[in-house]
C-alpha cells in the first residue's frame, strides 16, 4: 500500500525538566528499522512523530468533518477542490480526499506496538509502566486515526504491522466498517487499561492521550455503532471525574466562553492538538478563516444563534456580524475586533460540552423515559450561553434529536463535528431519518444546485468519499468506492 514514501525518525531527548520539547522535534531523515530500537528515548521520539503528525491534520479534519455541513459557508476564496467538496461533486483526484496522513500515524502507532516491549530488555531505565504508558497512547492514537477514516470513507485498509521499508510491498484490501469499528474498540478499550489520568503539565494532560481522552474518543465511537450504555458509561466517566468543568459563560462583563479557544487548554477541555508559535509550532486556521477567506458562517447557522440574541456564542464570539468570519480562531478577545497575533490556536478534539451532549444523545436513542434527562444536559449548555428561555424540544424522538443537533451546532461550530453529527443520527435503523438528513445538509448548500444534490444524496453510498486516484494506483488491491465507481 503506498501511504509512506519514507519513514523518518524524529530523534530527540526528553527528560523530567525539559518535557516542553515533546513536540519540538526535528526530521533527521533516518530510516525507522528494527535496530532504532534500543532506549526509552526512540520510543518516545516515534510516539512524538505521531503527535506532530497530527498538527498536520487540522484542515483535513476540519474538512472530513465539517464542509459538507450546513454550518459554514465557501467564503471569498473558491479553491476549485474546497468547491467541489461543499457542492458533492467530488473527483477520486481531489486533493482533499487523501488518508496518508493518518495511515501516517497509524503506523507510528504500529512501530510502537511492535517495538516497544522489547526495548525493556535493552534499557532498564523504561519499565513496565513506562511502556505501558507509551502503548496507552499508541492505541489512542491509531484508534483516533482510524475513527476518521471509516466515517469519511465507510471501509478501509485495516493496517495494524508497521510498513518499515520502501521496498517492502504492502498491498492491502479494504475491509468493512464493522471490522474497522471493533479494532477500534479494542485498541482504546486497551489503551484505557494503562492511560494516565495526568500527565506532568497542563498541556501534556490536554495535549496527550488520557483516560479521559479515551473516554471522550469511545463515547463517541459508541455513539456511532449505536452502544448507548456504553457511551453513557464513558461520558459518565469524565463528568464524574473531577478534573474537568464548564466554564462560566460570563465573568466581570467578558465573554468567558471565548477564553475555550483564544487561551486554549482550558478546565473544559479533554483533548486538544498542541500548537505554539514561541516553538514555531503555527497552523493554518488564520488562513483558512481569514486570509485566504475559505470558510465563512452559514446563513443557516445564523438563524440558529438569532433565535436566542442573549446567547454570548453568537457574533463577536463565534462569528464577526460585519463579514461572518469565524472569530473564535481569527480573535484575542471576544466582542472585540482585536485579532490574534499568531496562528497558533489549539485544535480542540474533545472538550466537556461535546460529552454533555454526547449523553444527551445517548439518552435520547435509549427512549423517550430518558428525554427529561437529555432535555437537562442540554439546557445546561444553553444556561451556560446566557439562554433563558426555556428549551422546547418536543416529544418525539426526531424532534429531540433535532433539538441537540442544534445546541451542538451552536456549540461546536466549526470544530470539525456538524456532517459527522448528521450522517451518524441519519444512517441509524437502516437510514430512518435520511429524508431528515438530506433537508439538513440541503440548508447548507446555494439554492441553484438543491436539486442535484438532493439526488446525490438519494445515493447512500455518496455519503462517503472517494479513495483518491493515487491510492488505487499503487495499490491494486483497492476497490473505487462504489458511488465513484465509473469517476476519472
Amino acid at each position: 500500500m503506498r501511504v509512506f514514501c519514507k519513514i523518518i525518525a524524529f530523534v530527540f531527548l526528553l527528560t523530567a525538566s525539559s518535557c516542553q520539547k515533546w513536540l519540538d522535534v526535528k526530521p533527521q531523515n533516518e530510516q525507522v528499522s528494527d535496530l532504532y530500537w534500543s532506549n526509552k528515548e526512540e520510543v518516545e521520539a516515534v510516539l512524538g512523530a505521531a503527535y506532530v503528525k497530527l498538527q498536520g491534520t487540522l484542515e483535513t479534519m476540519l474538512i472530513w468533518g465539517e464542509a459538507r455541513g450546513n454550518t459554514l459557508s465557501l467564503g471569498g476564496y473558491l479553491k476549485a477542490d474546497l468547491t467541489r467538496i461543499k457542492n458533492f461533486s467530488v473527483l477520486p483526484s481531489n486533493e482533499y480526499v487523501k488518508w496518508s496522513s493518518f495511515y501516517q500515524i497509524i503506523n507510528y502507532a504500529n512501530m510502537v506496538i511492535k517495538y516497544a516491549p522489547a526495548v525493556m530488555d535493552k534499557d532498564p531505565s523504561f519499565n513496565q509502566a513506562m511502556m505501558q504508558s507509551f502503548l496507552s497512547e499508541a492505541y489512542y492514537l491509531r484508534a483516533l486515526s482510524y475513527f476518521y477514516v471509516v466515517r469519511t470513507f465507510g471501509e478501509a485498509p485495516l493496517i495494524l504491522e508497521p510498513y518499515m521499508n520502501d521496498e517492502q510491498a504492502y498491498e492491502l484490501a479494504k475491509s468493512p466498517k464493522e471490522k474497522i469499528f471493533e479494532q477500534i474498540v479494542f485498541d482504546l478499550t486497551t489503551a484505557l487499561e494503562s492511560g494516565k489520568e495526568v500527565w506532568p503539565t497542563v498541556w501534556e494532560s490536554k495535549g496527550r492521550s488520557t483516560k479521559w481522552s479515551i473516554h471522550a474518543l469511545l463515547a463517541d465511537v459508541y455513539l456511532w455503532i449505536e452502544d448507548y450504555d456504553n457511551a453513557i458509561v464513558s461520558c459518565n466517566a469524565i463528568l464524574e471525574s473531577g478534573k474537568f468543568g464548564l466554564l462560566q459563560g460570563v465573568v466581570n462583563n467578558k465573554n468567558n466562553w471565548f477564553n475555550i479557544f483564544s487561551l486554549g487548554n482550558s478546565n473544559e477541555s479533554i483533548f486538544e492538538v498542541q500548537f505554539d508559535n514561541t516553538k514555531a509550532q503555527t497552523n493554518k486556521l488564520t488562513a483558512i478563516f481569514g486570509s485566504e477567506y475559505n470558510w465563512i458562517i452559514s446563513p443557516y447557522a445564523i438563524s440558529l444563534f438569532q433565535e436566542n440574541t442573549e446567547d454570548i456564542r453568537a457574533a463577536g464570539a463565534t462569528y464577526q456580524a460585519s463579514d461572518l468570519k469565524l472569530w473564535k480562531y481569527l480573535g484575542a478577545e471576544a466582542n472585540t475586533t482585536i485579532a490574534r497575533s499568531y496562528s497558533d490556536q489549539n485544535w480542540i478534539v474533545y472538550r466537556l460540552a461535546d460529552v454533555y451532549l454526547m449523553k444527551a444523545e445517548a439518552l435520547i436513542m435509549k427512549g423517550e423515559s430518558f428525554y427529561s434527562s437529555a432535555l437537562e444536559l442540554i439546557s445546561t449548555i444553553r444556561i451556560r450561553a446566557g439562554i433563558s428561555r426555556p428549551l422546547d424540544a418536543g416529544t418525539t424522538e426526531l424532534e429531540m434529536l433535532d433539538a441537540l443537533l442544534k445546541e451542538r451546532s451552536r456549540e461546536l461550530l466549526g470544530e470539525g463535528k456538524c456532517w459527522f453529527d448528521l450522517l451518524r443520527i441519519a444512517k441509524r435503523n437502516d437510514y430512518k431519518y435520511k429524508d431528515y438528513f438530506i433537508e439538513q445538509i440541503l440548508l447548507g448548500v446555494a439554492g441553484a444546485s438543491t436539486p442535484v444534490i438532493r439526488s446525490q444524496l438519494m445515493n447512500v453510498n455518496s455519503h462517503y468519499l472517494p479513495i483518491h486516484s493515487d491510492e488505487l494506483r499503487y495499490n491494486k488491491l483497492l476497490v473505487q468506492n462504489p458511488y465513484y465507481e465509473n469517476l476519472n
